[in-house]
């Protein structure tokens, strides 16, 4: 549950359209200052407090909290799957694939499919029940997705590979609000997700291939629920988990059992990065008309997926 004085942010995309085309781009990522609320208390209490302050991948967060602690105490831990955390990534792909696809590119919600499925997620023979149930439905939604108007052009971000704990601390030795605001990765903005965990998905229409990248989660995760941790330096740990929306990194700094400072950087602030795949679909892109404009940002956003709520706003 979501505590009701703690607002986890917003995406806004505002663009611009002007005789047949966008003409102007601007993307802001609003998040609440975490270090602020974390800072000065009691680091078991603050930790516990992570998921009641993230409704969306609560598993996921909580994993993260707990794990950078325990590297900030100087306990490693090595890549392994969280099968909660896996799970509650499983359940967000067959929300998209089941709810939100349909519902935005016209075609029938599957609610008794969700639910079944849901409830299935931990049987035996998932598998098999999705490969008998679940087949028709996904093949749908990617045909419909490759049937949508193109971007108006493709561009040359790179993927974020899944990333182990001790990995980021070598390619970032600290984090900083900054960072977290918007990461690079090998001095570009850089996309992370399934599509990221599944670069042998080529060739595909850019809305398809993500579809199709989450479908495949489902079948071979490819690293879906790995959590992993590496202490930083002295009093400092740093823990990676792999969520449905890419990679989650929490880093913990104590000052003795008090929290000094405190970073998150979340598959949101990689996937909405202001130079990122956003304004490389969208910049310059054609519409006949600002809610044509308005249709094909809204299908971008959700192919990215922020983990909060999206405003679009379209000045013509």
């Amino acid at each position: 549950m979501t505590s009701t004085s703690f607002d986890p942010g917003a995406v806004r995309l505002r663009l611009r359209w002007q005789a047949g085309s966008a003409t102007g781009f601007d993307l802001r990522v609003e998040r609440p200052a975490v270090a602020t609320i974390m800072r000065g208390r009691q680091a078991d209490q603050a930790v516990r407090s992570i998921p009641l302050l993230y409704s969306i991948c609560s598993a996921a967060q909580a994993a993260a909290a707990q794990l950078a602690l325990q590297a900030a105490r100087g306990m490693a831990q090595e890549p392994v799957i969280d099968d909660g955390v896996r799970t509650e990534a499983m359940r967000e792909h067959l929300w998209r694939l089941l709810l939100d696809w349909p519902r935005m590119l016209g075609l029938q919600l599957q609610e008794r499919l969700l639910a079944e499925a849901r409830r299935r997620l931990a049987d035996a023979d998932f598998q098999a029940w999705m490969a008998a149930e679940l087949s028709g439905p996904f093949e749908q939604i990617e045909a419909a997705a490759r049937a949508l108007p193109a971007f108006a052009a493709a561009d040359g971000s790179p993927f974020l590979p899944p990333l182990a704990a001790a990995e980021t601390v070598a390619l970032w030795p600290r984090l900083d609000a900054a960072f977290a605001a918007a990461p690079m990765y090998c001095g570009a903005a850089a996309e992370t997700g399934a599509l990221a965990r599944h670069d042998e998905i080529t060739g595909a229409a850019p809305l398809a291939a993500r579809i199709r990248a989450r479908i495949a989660d489902l079948h071979e995760s490819n690293g879906l629920g790995r959590v992993s941790a590496a202490p930083v330096a002295t009093g400092v740990g740093r823990a990676a988990v792999e969520t449905a929306r890419g990679l989650l990194v929490h880093e913990i700094t104590l000052d003795g059992e008090r929290i000094a400072e405190y970073v998150i950087v979340a598959p949101t602030e990689w996937n909405f990065h202001p130079h990122g795949r956003l304004r490389a679909w969208l910049a310059n892109s054609e519409a006949a008309t600002p809610e044509a404009l308005r249709a094909l940002a809204a299908q971008a956003v959700l192919a990215l997926d922020p983990c909060v709520r999206c405003a679009i706003d379209i000045d013509a």
